[in-house]
């Protein structure tokens, strides 16, 4: 098994590394009309699959290989750009012209829509959310500390009664009594593995020191499941990092998301204005966003914000959308909720994930909640 163990970890590194000894192409790319820099931006050489994606300052590096004489530059909302590459070539600065474009809508509405940023009240309400963000976040304090309860609990996925009567579950007539309903997919699945631990967080600013103190720890089952050693745990301890939507990037599975409330989340995802309702007696307008492009590596959600001068989040809903494409990530979904307390300071308190995660055909799948 161990042996078994060490292939699937080795097969997994070799999903997410690359190793170049090539030389590099870098450069910034910029919006035609107003020359600002353009964040998440591809640049590829077509067909190669090598490529990379630009940074919050537009900032770009790519190899430079021979033989391979052009870049392409494109994202959803500008015209795609194609460089021919002369020799030689370290540095390469790109303009790129917007393009209003004919968009599906996969989420939201169910016809094709023509989105506009320009003079959108949901895109004008986010500015102001984006603006007001830092002045939110917990790690503007000097100091603070919290205790945190996480439970982790790890179940095989889509446990059909066909199933029930077949390998192991016949040699086993117990794992029917311990079958249930998973209350977010509503598939049928039988819990393996619970791990629970309680913690406490003390985070100084400056100089910046943040430390984790484990204050109890209870595990049932197949435990070992969880050590980080395994490719699953590899991949557990990727899938389940703790996600701040008030963090520009998110980092899930060895890729950068971008937030709902990121920098660039203007240029990345589409919103939508729906209500304004009371989430836990306090008034909130009620958002929905979608990646520009499905395929990118974005969030599919609603986001309910106080209907104040804080335009604080009160509560946020996340999926990855199914053609992202992520490894082994079948299905994700993330509730976040905030609360105020009384020296005004805004706080996660709720923060459940729950993912399906699948690895190769005719092998049962795993859901993981916490």
């Amino acid at each position: 098994m161990k042996q078994r163990y060490t292939i699937y970890v080795l097969f997994l590194l070799s999903l997410f590394v690359s190793i170049s000894t090539s030389a590099q192409i870098k450069g910034v790319i910029t919006d035609s009309l107003t020359n600002e820099p353009l964040m998440y931006i591809t640049v590829q050489y077509e067909g190669k699959g090598v490529g990379g994606i630009s940074n919050a300052n537009g900032e770009y590096q790519v190899e430079n290989r021979k033989g391979w004489d052009e870049l392409t530059f494109s994202a959803i909302g500008y015209i795609t750009k194609k460089v021919k590459l002369k020799p030689g070539t370290r540095t390469l600065n790109v303009k790129l012209q917007p393009d209003d474009i004919l968009l599906s809508e996969v989420v939201v509405k169910p016809k094709k829509e023509k989105y506009s940023r320009k003079n959108n009240p949901a895109v004008e309400f986010m500015k102001k959310v984006i603006e007001n963000k830092k002045a939110l976040k917990l790690e503007e304090n000097d100091y603070y500390q919290y205790q945190k309860y996480e439970k982790m609990k790890m179940s095989l996925n889509d446990v059909t009664p066909d199933k029930m009567e077949k390998g192991i579950y016949k040699k086993f007539s117990f794992f029917k009594d311990q079958v249930e309903v998973s209350p977010k997919t509503s598939k049928m699945i039988l819990p393996i593995s619970i791990k629970e631990t309680a913690s406490k967080t003390i985070f100084r600013k400056n100089p910046k020191s943040e430390k984790t103190i484990i204050e109890g720890m209870n595990s049932t089952g197949i435990e070992e499941f969880f050590n980080t050693g395994d490719m699953l745990g590899t991949i557990l301890t990727d899938v389940f990092s703790d996600i701040n939507i008030y963090d520009d990037d998110i980092r899930l599975l060895q890729r950068r998301f971008v937030s709902p409330i990121g920098r660039g989340a203007i240029s990345f995802y589409k919103y939508y204005l729906m209500d304004t309702l009371m989430v836990d007696k306090q008034e909130c307008v009620h958002l929905t966003f979608v990646p520009q492009n499905p395929q990118d590596f974005g969030f599919t959600g609603h986001l309910y914000v106080v209907k104040d001068s804080t335009y604080a989040v009160k509560k946020c809903t996340m999926n990855l959308p199914k053609k992202t494409g992520v490894n082994f990530v079948e299905n994700l979904d993330v509730v976040q909720q905030f609360e105020q307390l009384p020296d005004g300071n805004w706080v996660l308190t709720d923060d459940d994930m729950t993912v399906e995660l699948h690895f190769v055909k005719g092998i049962q799948g795993l859901e993981v909640q916490r």
